[in-house]
């Protein structure tokens, strides 16, 4: 049981190999989740049906590989909508907060929150900049 994986996501390679023992083996379930340290039998049987209805590719974490049906957006189409909405922020944040102080002010208040970085980012402050504001704030 010193092979048990401490979350419930597996490698491909440890589906495939669950799979094949199981097919091609005829090994018992239950003995190939203990071997291979898989929490719950339901996790090969849900593989297994995948992999018979998508074979050896059902496992790849491509976003190549993602079912489009006429009920779901596609990934790329996902990506465009978000860029749209953090541009659509940005430039709300852009006249919401006018002068660096309001911008300085805004990411110390966001920083636990969300990296330094993204925050600078997003208001279009360079990190030094804030920085520099920051070592100011602390000497006052």
């Amino acid at each position: 049981m010193e092979n048990r994986q401490p979350y419930s996501r597996y490698s491909k390679q440890i589906k495939l190999e669950a799979i094949r023992r199981v097919l091609d083996e005829d090994q018992p379930v239950q003995e190939v989740i203990q071997d291979l340290g898989i929490r719950h039998r339901d996790n090969v049987y849900e593989w297994i049906k995948k992999y018979k209805k998508e074979g050896p590719n059902a496992f790849e974490r491509s976003i190549h590989h993602v079912e489009k049906t006429s009920n779901e957006y596609s990934v790329e189409k996902q990506i465009e909508e978000l860029k749209m909405e953090v541009e659509a922020l940005k430039s709300y944040l852009q006249m919401i907060l006018q002068g660096e102080e309001e911008k300085y002010k805004a990411i110390e208040s966001l920083k636990n929150l969300y990296p330094i970085d993204a925050l600078c980012s997003a208001l279009d402050v360079p990190k030094v900049e804030f920085l520099e504001y920051r070592q100011r704030s602390l000497n006052n």
